[in-house]
């Protein structure tokens, strides 16, 4: 089974300036090597304003079908290292399923958690993976092109933890006095002070501390009573492995909307020019999926395609990720990649509550509708 080669991307590329709503669906990158992935990020020209009408069904094909039987480069920034969430991907590309598409995917390992939205705004790569409020924040607060096109998971995989050993209930009230720890992200802020509100809490009740990434340390160390950003399907588990015994906490069971795990990303633009690309990346990432419920074959995916010096990952965390992940990314009603307005509507008012956006826009302004 081959290796996949990825690239760390250079530092972010100044300010420049995701699978739809109602349904539809998107996929993700086959690997390249560093040399051309490295090219890829860096040679691919800056966004320009498009004037020309979204071709039709007929003359998105042509668009997208490859001259001679060429494969047309897709390059897909990553939230983070290739770990168990990304796994559709691979199976995608090793299956052959972006190539049936015509597209050569290019999977991109990103220095910083903002360059996926940074890159697919200037048009240098076509997908970026990330989160709904950032995907928000920056189409209506910076004025970027970006739009979600898909929903990776259908649940929000950030959560509040704090040991078992506390006196912090379910009843969030036993918040007051005690001390929180986040990562820095305004939206944290405002999830503590939604929760506390929820809870007839003020917000002097409770104690906000920045403790950067180190969210397990301040929480184990006990130099936090509650710490509000860690993910489930990492830190919790990382937590519970080593001995700690942690209770966990919903945002949605406390005021705070649902909201999709990870989303993927796209320029409008870019997407409106060549619709037919896009949606044959869904495509193949649903057929990935499909594979990816073979656990036995989806966690030897993991440690042979993804695993390396640079990305170490651990098979029995991997393991214990992907039980968690693989309920969320697909439920009930909730098709892998699916998304819906009233989800993204219901997040946007309550960015607007809370100060994270000056108003709320359509769902149509924020996600591909199809």
């Amino acid at each position: 089974m081959r290796k996949y080669t990825y690239t760390l991307m250079a530092a972010a590329i100044g300010a420049a300036v995701l699978t739809g709503c109602g349904g539809s669906t998107a996929a993700a990158p086959a690997a390249t090597t560093a040399e051309a992935t490295t090219a890829a990020a860096a040679e691919a020209p800056a966004s320009e304003e498009k004037t020309e009408a979204a071709p039709g069904p007929e003359g998105a094909k042509e668009a997208a079908a490859p001259a001679s039987g060429e494969l047309k480069e897709f390059d897909v920034v990553l939230d983070w290292y290739p770990n168990a969430v990304h796994t559709f991907l691979f199976e995608a590309d090793k299956n052959g399923y972006f190539a049936e598409e015509g597209l050569k995917v290019n999977i991109i390992n990103p220095a910083d958690t903002v360059d996926a939205l940074t890159f697919v705004a200037s048009e240098k790569a076509q997908i970026g993976f990330s989160y709904p409020v950032d995907v928000i924040m920056a189409n209506v607060n910076e004025g970027m092109p970006v739009k979600a096109l898909a929903a990776v998971v259908q649940e929000e995989l950030s959560c509040m933890a704090s040991l078992a050993d506390s006196d912090i209930t379910a009843d969030m009230s036993s918040l007051k006095g005690k001390t929180v720890g986040h990562s820095g992200p305004a939206v944290m802020e405002a999830t503590v002070k939604t929760i506390s509100k929820n809870a007839g809490l003020s917000e002097d009740d409770v104690k906000l501390l920045n403790v950067g990434f180190d969210l397990t340390t301040a929480l184990t160390t006990k130099s936090a009573d509650m710490v509000v950003g860690t993910f489930i399907n990492d830190e919790i588990v990382t937590m519970k492995n080593a001995g700690y015994d942690v209770n966990v906490w919903r945002y949605d069971d406390y005021g705070v909307p649902m909201m999709y795990g990870l989303v993927m990303a796209v320029n409008a633009d870019a997407y409106d020019a060549d619709p037919e690309s896009y949606q044959g990346f869904i495509r193949a990432c649903k057929k990935g999926f499909e594979d990816m419920k073979d656990e036995d074959k989806a966690l030897q995916t993991i440690m042979a395609d993804m695993n390396s010096d640079d990305n170490p990952l651990d098979e029995v965390q991997q393991k214990e990720s992907y039980e968690i992940l693989m309920p969320l990314m697909e439920k009930d009603g909730q098709p892998f990649l699916s998304m819906s307005d009233k989800t993204w509507e219901d997040i946007m008012s309550w960015m607007a509550d809370s100060g994270l956006i000056e108003a709320a826009v359509g769902a149509g302004d924020i996600c591909i509708q199809e």
